[in-house]
């Protein structure tokens, strides 16, 4: 009986855990619109964020080159360059959110911003609005 308990205890945690862990639907990212205008203003904040949570491992210009994407061994993710036409994770602004949130790349890779205090869905758009301008 105890063991049974256990086993329902844990099984709703794991249910639960996942369901606050932000991943959304399959092919989520197909369907996610950016509801953040890419005013100048919003450009703006997205940088700050970027500067703040992601030019550590995407450089200070969103080209990939940073201390420490140049440590990385070679069969490790490594930080994409988001400055030029090819996008690796998705090539919307959807695909762009889910990756912000979720991360990319598995263990030891990018982690997502998802649950990161002061950083809700507004500011991740207002990523994906800089990250957006840095196209060449």
């Amino acid at each position: 009986m105890r063991t049974a308990i256990i086993f329902i205890f844990v099984a709703f945690v794991c249910a639960f855990t996942g369901a606050e862990s932000g991943t959304g639907p399959p092919n989520e990212e197909k369907v996610l619109e950016n509801p953040v205008p890419a005013t100048p203003e919003s450009v703006a904040a997205g940088k700050r964020y970027f500067d703040k949570l992601c030019a550590e491992c995407h450089g200070e210009k969103g080209d990939g080159v940073s201390p420490i994407a140049a440590t990385m061994a070679a069969d490790e993710v490594r930080p994409p360059d988001l400055t030029d036409d090819k996008w690796d994770h998705g090539a919307t602004d959807g695909a762009l959110f889910v990756s912000i949130r979720d991360g990319v790349g598995g263990p030891g890779a990018m982690k997502g911003l998802n649950g990161r205090p002061g950083i809700g869905p507004t500011e991740m758009w207002q990523m994906v609005n800089y990250i957006r301008s840095l196209r060449k």
